[in-house]
């Protein structure tokens, strides 16, 4: 008998070829950096701490040093660390540690006679700042603006100050805030990315500021209650001898004076209050101011006020400021009542839009001209509001909004978080730090509308109560506005009763379903506003065929004016249009087929701020114009032709192959006595290598088919691509199967390649387990029995071929993959038998050893995915949302 080829061989190869196509998709090289760089902003649209006679600011925006350790040893294998120089504030795409360096100058006459802090707008995620090597503080949270007292010893005169910020922008599914992203979130771009500085300030000052007022409609008045704190350094020359000097000491006092913005003059002016400085000591004071006939603020009339607090020193009849902290504010009420907003007494609807914090040249670091041009845009559309998505914005934001004339929802980055994990006491710290961090920089702004506590956790988990009532109280504790949180659980949503309202962002997959969602949501949620915190299209830019294309302009265009109009019907309180901008993502998005995967083209612009038809739509709605009619078109849906060429083939090959009499007797006894099959194998290798790998080849193209025939069906899911984010926690895997879900012919190919490695690596299981059974087996053995146990997956062809077209009814869909599992468990039996046999075991030991196996590696993967995923966690919330969209 002619020596058979020995299959060890193909094998190693087809493992050796895979591992370097492994290896070589490992990207090495410089994170993607996204510079702004320019320096903070001076004068009365300052971010926060605008520009007073009494304090100096030393910019650190420029030039710094990033350096990047790579911590895990792959990366130290296939990457050396990274030191270059970098303009902040700027983004940077990469997750991980990164170290920011720079030196600065302070004279001697700052050192002397001010205090200092360092002052940050954002940093992304986690920080640590040193100064000459002295800690100054650490921050938690990447979009809160903070500040750290400096201690005196940590500056020195000259130019050998050295600042270090440590960042570290790394979230996980359980312990962070944001938990890492899901698809639809938004990019977690890294490092310092917005203004930073040191602030210079007499060491005596006003440290904080908190204003609240009311609107007295009826009196026509204002009233502004002022509360803050006076802090103190080592002070000296406080007090006299006034024996020696026949002077009276100097008395301190603080008042407040509320000017208008653009003339500076004086509308009010409070009581001072008298203090008595100490050292190192830090002050309460409180003080309240009456404003008669005060301009009120809306969007229609985007009223601005200065307000300055002032420390004064008097003596004899000498006058001194000490110290001025200004402080943009407005007057407006804000109030739920019946089933809309009223501003001012007026009830408003609002027609507003989503803004996400992103550009393609800066990506999180904006410029201040570019947010400008943002808020005109909006504004040119007729908006009377804006929704910051996701997070607090750059502060300067909310100033433009005030200027502007846009109503503002802000919210904290609660998205998208399983109730038990917003019920942790973890959790809940971090929540409350950064609600009380958002309230206290951006309550002065008379444009903030509504509190928003986060958008699409899980609300119908009585777990998520607790959170939402501790987060609720806080709010209302700080602030008199309307507290929100927006939802897609709009069927069995539980905490609606412990806020304002609930803004609602569910999506629906026609306009009949859309409107049926809306008015049972308004008859579940009697007496409380309908607020519609987002509804948008995707659309592929540059497609202008006409809407009959479900991915062209057009075709978004159309569903702005249809679903508009649906949600003026159901009464809503107001809307906002799911964003200004396309915008990107951490997570590739499986349910587009066009463009960057990574950007979500939802705008009514494009990333770069190019137009839309969309725009001009949503322009006229919001106008009350008429729009122009929308071209229609042709489209013709593709038919995926490669899943039935291919099934067909894979058909008459093997029809063919059974001609061949020993083939034939071989398919037939493998599957009718499958056991003495395998016996035959074993003792008399009574099948061809030729034929094995004929067979493990068409099961493989079989198995590619019936599964992209699949994928094929569920392209356009948003939840099947929401449930594949927590399968594919490596985003380029899931980069690969979006591209072999929308391509059906590569995908056979890709999926045909994985089956077959698969039918090696089941190969190389049977052969390791082996050792352990002491028995003796060869690699024609085990390989031979990893294919020839899969022969009924043969059968599956025919439905491979049309399952895509056969699960467009959804009566269907529930049987089809009742038979795929009922064939493919048979194969799993086969394989168990297989090993039975040549192992020389007992076929139930077999069957409970191998239940016991796939048991203990399920478990094993669960147990990964739960301790490092959190995936009990989100079972449930995908489990609330699955019963939510029924």
């Amino acid at each position: 008998m002619a020596k058979k080829p020995h299959i060890s061989g193909i094998f190693s190869a087809f493992l050796t070829l895979s591992a370097i196509i492994a290896f070589s998709t490992i990207v090495c090289g410089t994170p993607l950096i996204l510079s702004n760089g320019q320096p903070t902003l001076e004068g009365l649209d300052a971010g926060i701490n605008i520009d007073s006679p009494t304090r100096k600011k030393i910019d650190l925006a420029g030039t710094w040093t990033l350096s990047i350790e790579k911590e895990s040893w792959i990366d130290r294998l296939f990457a050396s660390d990274i030191q270059k120089e970098v303009k902040v504030p700027s983004s940077i795409d990469y997750e991980g540690r990164m170290t920011f360096s720079r030196t600065f100058t302070i004279n001697e006459d700052l050192l002397n006679n001010f205090a200092f802090k360092f002052v940050a707008l954002g940093i992304n995620h986690e920080c640590e700042v040193y100064i000459n090597e002295i800690f100054v503080g650490k921050h938690i949270g990447g979009y809160t603006s903070f500040e750290f007292e400096i201690p005196e010893e940590a500056l020195q005169i000259g130019k050998e100050n050295t600042i270090k910020v440590i960042v570290n922008n790394q979230l996980n599914a359980y312990g962070t805030l944001p938990v890492r992203k899901q698809v639809w979130g938004w990019k977690n771009y890294g490092g310092i990315l917005r203004d930073i500085y040191l602030l210079a300030t007499p060491k005596l000052w006003v440290d904080r500021v908190n204003v609240r007022t009311s609107v007295q409609m009826q009196k026509q008045q204002a009233l502004l209650y002022v509360k803050g704190v006076i802090s103190s350094k080592q002070l000296q020359d406080l007090s006299y001898d006034t024996v020696k000097t026949k002077l009276k000491p100097a008395a301190y006092f603080i008042n407040a004076e509320v000017y208008e913005r653009f003339s500076d003059v004086l509308v009010a002016q409070g009581i001072s209050a008298q203090f008595l400085p100490e050292s190192n000591k830090n002050t309460d004071f409180q003080l309240d101011l009456t404003i008669n006939t005060p301009k009120l603020w809306s969007p229609e009339t985007p009223e601005f006020y200065i307000l300055k607090t002032n420390i004064v020193t008097i003596e004899g009849k000498r006058k001194t400021i000490v110290d001025q902290y200004c402080l943009n504010i407005g007057f407006s009420s804000m109030l739920i009542e019946g089933n809309g907003l009223v501003i001012n007494g007026k009830k408003t609807a609002l027609k507003g839009v989503v803004w996400h914090e992103e550009s393609p040249a800066y990506g999180a670091s904006l410029s201040y001209e570019q947010m400008e041009k943002d808020i005109v845009l909006i504004k040119s559309l007729g908006a009377n509001a804006v929704r910051f998505a996701f997070h607090p914005p750059h502060p300067y934001m909310l100033n433009l909004c005030s200027r502007y004339g846009l109503a503002v929802f802000e919210e904290m980055p609660v998205w998208n978080v399983p109730a038990d994990i917003l019920n942790r006491d973890s959790y809940k710290s971090l929540a409350d730090a950064q609600m009380r961090e958002m309230i206290e920089r951006d309550s002065h702004f008379p444009a903030v509308a509504a509190w928003g506590i986060g958008d699409q956790f899980d609300s119908a988990d009585d777990e998520a109560s607790g959170f939402i009532k501790e987060m609720s109280g806080l709010a209302r504790e700080s602030d008199s506005r309307p507290v929100y949180y927006g939802t897609q659980m709009l069927k069995n949503d539980t905490c609606a009763s412990y806020v304002d309202f609930v803004g609602i962002t569910a999506s629906a997959s026609n306009l009949k379903q859309y409107k049926q969602l809306l008015s049972d949501w308004k008859k579940k949620n009697t007496g409380k506003p309908l607020f519609v915190l987002s509804y948008g299209k995707e659309v592929d830019h540059e497609n202008r065929k006409g809407y009959s294309d479900p991915s062209s302009q057009e075709s978004q265009a159309r569903f702005y004016l249809q679903y508009y109009a649906a949600i003026k019907e159901a009464g809503a309180a107001g809307s906002f249009t799911a964003g200004l901008t396309d915008w990107s993502g951490d997570r590739p998005i499986l349910s587009f087929p066009a463009g960057d995967h990574y950007i979500y083209p939802v705008g009514l612009l494009s990333q770069a701020r190019e137009k839309r038809l969309a725009y001009e739509v949503v322009r006229a709605l919001y106008n009350e114009e008429r729009v122009a009619a929308i071209p229609a078109g042709s489209y013709r849906i593709s038919f995926p032709w490669a899943h039935i060429l291919i099934g067909l083939c894979v058909i008459i090959f093997i029809g063919y192959e059974v001609t061949n009499r020993r083939f034939g007797e071989n398919l037939k006894r493998s599957l009718i006595r499958s056991y003495n099959f395998f016996i035959d194998l074993r003792d008399l290798h009574t099948v061809s290598i030729i034929h094995t790998l004929i067979l493990g080849g068409a099961v493989s193209i079989t198995l590619g088919c019936l599964f992209s025939s699949i994928m094929y069906h569920y392209r356009g899911d948003k939840f099947a691509d929401y449930i594949l984010t927590y399968i594919f926690v490596s985003d380029s895997l899931k980069e690969n199967f979006i591209y072999a879900t929308w391509h059906p012919l590569a995908g056979i190919f890709i999926l045909t390649g994985i089956f077959f490695f698969m039918s090696m690596l089941l190969a190389l299981l049977i052969k390791t387990a082996a050792w352990f059974v002491k028995a003796h087996v060869s690699w024609f053995h085990v390989y031979s029995i990893s294919v020839w146990s899969a022969v009924p997956a043969i059968f599956l062809c025919p439905l491979a071929m049309s399952l895509f077209k056969i699960m467009e009814n959804p009566s269907y869909v529930i049987p089809s993959l009742v038979i795929i599992f009922v064939f493919l468990f048979w194969v799993f039996l086969r394989v168990l038998k297989g090993i039975s046999v040549i192992y020389d075991l007992s076929l139930i030991k077999t069957y409970i050893g191998g239940m016991c196996v796939c048991i203990l590696l399920l478990g094993g993967l669960y147990f990964y995915y739960d301790s490092v995923y959190a995936l009990s966690s989100y079972v449930k919330l995908i489990i609330h949302l699955a019963q939510n969209l029924g």
